[in-house]
């Protein structure tokens, strides 16, 4: 029997964490069986996949992601932290991702 291989946030070590670059990494690959990913609450009730509580980490935000409208999250950049080849990542919503 074969040991799952589930993509963490997507495929983490090869694009920035939760975002879209990320995902479609993971779901090409393979030998990826699945991806886990994480999801927050916008401001405005939309929710959004980023793992942390908080923007600082991974995007070039800060506070909490809870305080932000999907809008104003949209304006951030989640993917310079990574590597500045993902410059203009954003955070997507669950529905993107899901599509």
């Amino acid at each position: 029997m074969k040991n799952a291989c589930i993509a963490h946030r997507g495929w983490s070590g090869r694009a920035p964490e939760n975002t879209l670059a990320a995902i479609k990494k993971a779901i090409y690959h393979p030998a990826i069986d699945g991806i886990e990913i994480d999801v927050q609450m916008s401001l405005d009730g939309v929710p959004v996949v980023i793992h942390d509580y908080t923007l600082e980490r991974t995007t070039t935000g800060t506070g909490y992601v809870g305080s932000y409208t999907l809008t104003e999250l949209k304006k951030l950049d989640a993917g310079t932290w990574f590597s500045s080849s993902f410059a203009g990542e954003t955070i997507p919503t669950l529905e993107e991702v899901l599509s």
